[in-house]
């Protein structure tokens, strides 16, 4: 009767839900997230609004590892010097 049934270690565990599931649903709160702070500081001014975009870069970035950190870096301040042109008057 046990040789009906593999052990449990010949089976995989079962999820409830699969992990590429969760991950989605975690970023999808993440981005809810910010996008309520986002918005709260759209109604305070752009000082808040680019405040709070520092702060969300900084912190993804100090995630990142270390050659990662420096080309995101670098891909940031293209953009600023980008942004910094094209309102430049």
């Amino acid at each position: 009767m046990a040789e009906d049934r593999p052990s449990p270690w010949e089976q995989a565990p079962e999820r409830r839900k699969k992990l590429a599931h969760k991950r989605a649903e975690r970023l999808a709160r993440r981005a809810e997230y910010w996008g309520k702070r986002l918005e709260a500081a759209r109604q305070i001014g752009p000082e808040a609004v680019a405040s709070l975009t520092f702060d969300r870069v900084r912190g993804d970035f100090d995630r990142l590892p270390g050659e990662r950190r420096e080309r995101a870096y670098l891909a940031l301040a293209q953009a600023l010097d980008a942004v910094r042109e094209a309102h430049a008057e």
